[in-house]
C-alpha cells in the first residue's frame, strides 16, 4: 500500500510539473499568437507541445498538437527581421512595420505578467509556507569562531537590526539570501546590552552549510539564528486546554530552552506521553502554561511503524560522526552519550558516515547492539538499542502562512533578477581585473529547464500545492523577465531593434543583425548547455559530483578547525 501511494505521490508531482511548465510558456506563445493576429501579422503555425501528433489548418493557420507536453509555440515569420518573411508554402509576405514588431514580441512577456497576477491572487489567498516567522531582529543562538563573522566581532546573543544599513522583515532564509547576493562586504548593524556596534566581513564557503550550498559553492552564515517558534492550537487539544493562544512562542519544556524545531520535535517525542511543563512568550512575557500530557499521534504512527532510532543528533557535515546531542528521554540519553562523543563502530563495523550509520541501523531495529565511542582520549563501548519512532503531539500547528499580494510576488522577483545580473556582472568584472569587489553569483549558480522541473517538482513533493503555486508564480514572472532582456534572439532583442528602426526610422542592415543574432545564438546555446550540465550534476551523488565538478580547484572550501568548547550551532539535517 505505502508503494502504490509513492508511485501516486511521484505521478501526481510530475504531471504537476508537466502541466504548469507548460502552462506558463504556452500563455507565453498565446500572447505572440494574439497580438500577431490583432496587428495583422501572418502566423504559419501555432503549437500546444512539440513534435506533431495531430494539426488541422485554419484559416491559414496549421494548429497542432504535439507528442511532447512541455510549452508550445508559434510561427510568426515576420517579427524576424533578418530575412525575408515567407509562408509555410514559400509565398512572400510583406515586412512588419516595426510598432508591430515591437507589439508582437513584448505581447509574450506581457501574457506571462498578466497570468503571474492572476495565480498570483491564488497564492494570496491560501498562503506560503514560511521556514520561519518574519523577524525585525535576529539573535545569533551560537557562532563558528572559524567564521568571517565571529573574526569581524559578531557574538552570541548579539541582535541584529539592519544589514547593509537597512531595517528588515524577513524569513531566516530571507536573511541569508540579503548576505549572499550582498556585493562585496555584508555590514551588520547589531545591538549587544545597551550598545550598538557595526561588523563588516566578507563571506565565506561554509563546510557545515546545507548540501546544496555546499555544492553551489556559496557563502552561509556560520552563526546560527534563535527562531522564534510560533504555535497555533487546534481546538478542543491539550495545549488549548492548558491555556496556550495562537501566535505563544515557546520559550521552554520541563526547563529546557527552546531554540529550535529539532528540539522541540525531540522532547516531545521521547516524553513516552509524560507530562510536559511548557512556558511561552505572550505580548513579551513569559507565561507558564498548565500541565499538558501529549497524545499518540496514530496517523504518523501507522507511517512511521518500522522506524527506529536512538534519538541523537549528529554535527553537520562531520566525518567521523560526532554528537551535537541527545535527546531527552532518548535511547541515546539514557544510554549515557553525551555531546562531542565520536562513533567509530556499531557492532565491530566502521560507521564514517551518517549513510553507513543509518544502513547499519535499520535491519537492527529494537536489537540490542554495541557502539564504540571515542570521547576525548578514551574509547568506550556503549550498550544500547533503537526503539521505535513514537510521534506524540500536543495538538499544535507550526506551519507559518505568508500572504504576500501578487504586486509583493512581482517585486520580489524584480529584486532577485536585478541583484543576480548584478551579481553575474561583477563577477566577470572581478575574473577581468576590472574590480576587486567579489560576488558570490557565478554562471554554474544558474539553472535551466532541467533545474527549474527539478526546483518545482521538489517544492511540490517537500513542500505544499501551495509552494508549487508560488514557484509557477515566480517562474512565470522569471520568464518574463529573462524574455525582456534586450538580447538579440529574445524578445527584448526584437524590441530592441524594432524600437532602433522607429527612431532612425530605416531599417537596421540586414548583415548587421545576422551577425549579431548568430553570436547571441552561440552564447545562449553554450550558456543553456553549461548550466544543463550543473542541473544534472545536481542531481548526482556527491562523490560524483566531487569527480565531475569542473569548480573544483576554484572552489576549495575553507580548513575549519575545531577547538575543545567551541559551540557548534544548533542545527543538522541528519539525526537517529
Amino acid at each position: 500500500m505505502e508503494a502504490f501511494l509513492n508511485i501516486l505521490e511521484v505521478t501526481g508531482c510530475v504531471l504537476f510539473v508537466i502541466f504548469f511548465l507548460g502552462l506558463c510558456v504556452f500563455v507565453h506563445e498565446l500572447g505572440h499568437f494574439l497580438t500577431a493576429k490583432f496587428c495583422g501579422l501572418h502566423v504559419n503555425a501555432f503549437s500546444l507541445g512539440f513534435k506533431k501528433a495531430w494539426g488541422k489548418t485554419v484559416n491559414g493557420v496549421d494548429y497542432r498538437i504535439g507528442w511532447l507536453p512541455f510549452g508550445g509555440y508559434v510561427d510568426i515569420p515576420q517579427i524576424d527581421s533578418t530575412e525575408v518573411p515567407h509562408t509555410a508554402d514559400g509565398k512572400e509576405l510583406p515586412p512588419a512595420k516595426p510598432v508591430h514588431r515591437l507589439l508582437s514580441a513584448f505581447a509574450g512577456p506581457f501574457f506571462n505578467i498578466i497570468f503571474g497576477f492572476a495565480l498570483g491572487c491564488v497564492v494570496w489567498y491560501i498562503g506560503v509556507p514560511q521556514d520561519s516567522p518574519k523577524m525585525r531582529e535576529i539573535t545569533v543562538a551560537s557562532i563558528d569562531k572559524a567564521g568571517p563573522e565571529y573574526k569581524a566581532g559578531l557574538r552570541e546573543n548579539d541582535r541584529i537590526f539592519k544589514i547593509n544599513g537597512k531595517t528588515f522583515f524577513c524569513t531566516w532564509k530571507e536573511f541569508v539570501f540579503k548576505t549572499i547576493l550582498t556585493l562585496g562586504e555584508v555590514k551588520l548593524d547589531v545591538k549587544r546590552g545597551g550598545r550598538k556596534l557595526a561588523v563588516s566581513y566578507i563571506p565565506e564557503q561554509n563546510p557545515h552549510a546545507p548540501e546544496t550550498m555546499k555544492f553551489e559553492k556559496m557563502p552561509w552564515p556560520y552563526f546560527e539564528p534563535k527562531i522564534p517558534i510560533e504555535m497555533f492550537p487546534e481546538k478542543d487539544s491539550p495545549a488549548a486546554k492548558a491555556g496556550m493562544k495562537p501566535g505563544d512562542t515557546i520559550v521552554s519544556i520541563n526547563g529546557i530552552r527552546i531554540e529550535n524545531y529539532d528540539i522541540f520535535f525531540a522532547i516531545i517525542n521521547y516524553s513516552r506521553g509524560k507530562t510536559l511543563n511548557l512556558v511561552v512568550n505572550r505580548d513579551g512575557k513569559n507565561i507558564e502554561l498548565a500541565p499538558i500530557i501529549p497524545v499518540l499521534h496514530k496517523e504518523a504512527m501507522e507511517i512511521l511503524k518500522d522506524v527506529y532510532r536512538i534519538g541523537v543528533f549528529f554535527e553537520p557535515g562531520t566525518a567521523p560522526l560526532k554528537v551535537l546531542m541527545a535527546s531527552p528521554g532518548s535511547p541515546a540519553m539514557r544510554a549515557g552519550i553525551r555531546p562531542g562523543d565520536i562513533f567509530e563502530k556499531l557492532n565491530g563495523k566502521a560507521t564514517p558516515d551518517f549513510d553507513v550509520f543509518r544502513e547499519l541501523l535499520k535491519p537492527l531495529k529494537d536489537t540490542p547492539f554495541t557502539l564504540q565511542v571515542k570521547r576525548g582520549a578514551k574509547t568506550l563501548d556503549i550498550k544500547l538499542a533503537a526503539e521505535q519512532q513514537k510521534i506524540y503531539s500536543i495538538g499544535v500547528s507550526l506551519i507559518i502562512l505568508d500572504h504576500p499580494t501578487p504586486w509583493q510576488q512581482f517585486v520580489n522577483v524584480l529584486d532577485m533578477s536585478y541583484r543576480s545580473l548584478c551579481g553575474l556582472g561583477v563577477f566577470f568584472m572581478n575574473k577581468a581585473g576590472a574590480t576587486k569587489t567579489q560576488s558570490a553569483i557565478k554562471p554554474s549558480n544558474l539553472s535551466g529547464p532541467i533545474g527549474l522541473a527539478k526546483t518545482l517538482y521538489r517544492s511540490v513533493q517537500a513542500g505544499s500545492i501551495n509552494f508549487g503555486l508560488y514557484f509557477v508564480v515566480l517562474l512565470s514572472f522569471a520568464l518574463a523577465v529573462f524574455n525582456l532582456l534586450p538580447l538579440p534572439v529574445l524578445d527584448g532583442g526584437h524590441m530592441t531593434l524594432a524600437l532602433i528602426e522607429i527612431i532612425i526610422r530605416k531599417p537596421i542592415h540586414e548583415g548587421v543583425v545576422k551577425v549579431i543574432t548568430v553570436i547571441f545564438v552561440f552564447i545562449l546555446i553554450t550558456l543553456m548547455i553549461y548550466v544543463s550540465y550543473f542541473d544534472i550534476l545536481r542531481s548526482m551523488p556527491a562523490d560524483w559530483q566531487q569527480k565531475l565538478d569542473p569548480r573544483q580547484d576554484s572552489g576549495k572550501t575553507p580548513k575549519i578547525e575545531q577547538k575543545n568548547g567551541e559551540k557548534t550551532p544548533l542545527t543538522t539535517d541528519k539525526n537517529r
